[in-house]
């Protein structure tokens, strides 16, 4: 695969402030922001425009509307601002293919095995006793195939929510990109070992079978996973996906619903995205200082994970932040995908000898850490995801360069997770720890981009 998705969620937006249109087109989809969702809702319904999704999480509707309605709406005193999000969203795979580098890591990536042996084989030394019994975790992305979606549900209601029709159950993956991540964390029969087999899937469809999604049908899922928090004890919330960072995070509507989600208490895990090796090429949600941002460890037979997979996203982010945060095993891992899916045309398809698909991606670095993430809680239920984020940053261990020079922080954050040291640790105290702050405030790093 690899858009590993980090997968597109694209979104081309631009901002309005009261009196400033800048271009709009006939018909758009756009976020507006009031002090309330019922203000916004209010201030739709008087410009007539239609409302399409209701985001109370960042106080805001989705809605479609015209160029007279925009003009309204960019007037009305009500209104904080508003956000065009481009609706028809585009994957980033042709991008990713186009890099010489990193094409020929992944054509030589084809004759490699999986390396889920090799990652059992540290868990067990790690978190012998853990299987994630107890937590929740919650997975935005393309749904589940119904022969895991066996596995994980438990009976009385379904586990799985559609954002596309905003409605529960049917979850449904046509394209193989979330099962694949599901199956890394919960396992497959005799098959396939999961790093948290009793955690709790709650897959929360926003993609459609072209692997992309709107940003209005991701927060709506967001609000989903916030609302059903309690119900699901849902502790993690992982979002394998890849937008652009046109807007800084603080103003960019999918950012801020995150934010506000890791401020209900979940422990928010995304991607870094899959652009690298360039400066500044992690992706949002990935530049979110909030957030808990993975990049992607690569396996080497000797010596484990010691290098960085060259298309992990790098940083700094726009705002100076550095990110990723850490790094994790994410290439070479065997998982499910449904005989059914549809993937794009000419991608590899590389099987393990059980018919595993073998991909590599941020996506399935993202999925890894939720995992390890989940023992980590179930050891320890008390950490809030301020704690567990700390603690991650405080013992993982840094890679270095074939001459022994430590990676830049830009490309690793604080290097390689360390499960079990985080399982020992009380480090919860970090530069990273943004606990107290206003999440409204915008952040600014000490690291601009050159």
């Amino acid at each position: 695969m690899f858009k590993g998705i980090a997968q597109a969620a694209t979104v081309a937006m631009l901002m309005l402030t009261h009196g400033c249109v800048t271009q709009p087109s006939p018909s758009q989809t756009a976020v507006i922001f009031a002090r309330s969702a019922d203000a916004a809702a209010r201030a739709v319904e008087r410009a007539s425009g239609r409302i399409t999704h209701d985001l109370p999480l960042i106080n805001a509707v989705g809605a479609s509307i015209s160029e007279a309605q925009l003009d309204v709406l960019a007037n009305d005193s009500t209104v904080v601002r508003v956000v065009i999000a481009d609706p028809s969203a585009s994957d980033e795979t042709q991008n990713t293919r186009s890099n010489s580098e990193i094409a020929e890591w992944l054509q030589g990536s084809l004759s490699r095995s999986a390396v889920n042996g090799a990652l059992h084989t540290y868990l067990e030394t790690a978190a012998p006793a853990l299987t994630g019994n107890g937590v929740g975790i919650a997975i935005v992305d393309t749904g589940l195939s119904p022969t895991l979606n066996s596995q994980v549900s438990s009976a009385g209601h379904p586990l799985g929510f559609n954002a596309l029709t905003n409605e529960p159950g049917d979850v449904q993956d046509v394209t193989g990109h979330g099962t694949h991540l599901a199956s890394l964390i919960s396992g497959f029969g005799d098959d396939l070992r999961g790093i948290a087999p009793d955690a709790e899937l709650i897959a929360i469809k926003a993609f459609n079978r072209e692997d992309s999604a709107s940003t209005l049908d991701i927060i709506r899922a967001i609000q989903w996973a916030v609302d059903h928090r309690t119900r699901h004890n849902i502790r993690v919330l992982n979002l394998s996906i890849s937008a652009p960072t046109d807007l800084p995070y603080y103003l960019d509507p999918l950012n801020i619903a995150l934010t506000n989600a890791w401020g209900e208490g979940l422990v928010v895990v995304v991607s870094a995205g899959n652009e690298g090796p360039g400066k500044s090429s992690v992706t949002a949600p990935g530049n979110n200082p909030w957030l808990l941002t993975v990049g992607a460890a690569d396996y080497a037979s000797k010596g484990g994970w010691v290098s960085l997979a060259p298309f992990s996203g790098r940083g700094p982010t726009d705002t100076g932040h550095i990110k990723p945060d850490i790094v994790v095993p994410g290439t070479l891992l065997a998982g499910v995908r449904p005989d059914s899916a549809k993937r794009p045309e000419g991608e590899p398809d590389h099987r393990d000898p059980n018919g595993l698909w073998i991909t590599s991606g941020t996506s399935q670095a993202t999925a890894i850490a939720s995992g390890m993430i989940a023992l980590l809680l179930e050891a320890r239920p008390e950490l809030s995801n301020h704690d567990i984020k700390c603690i991650l940053a405080n013992t993982a261990s840094p890679l270095t360069s074939e001459g022994g020079v430590p990676l830049s922080p830009f490309s690793q954050g604080r290097g390689l997770i360390n499960l079990g040291k985080a399982l020992n640790s009380n480090a919860t105290q970090c530069d990273e720890r943004l606990e107290g702050i206003d999440p409204s405030t915008p952040l600014q790093g000490a690291f601009p981009p050159g």
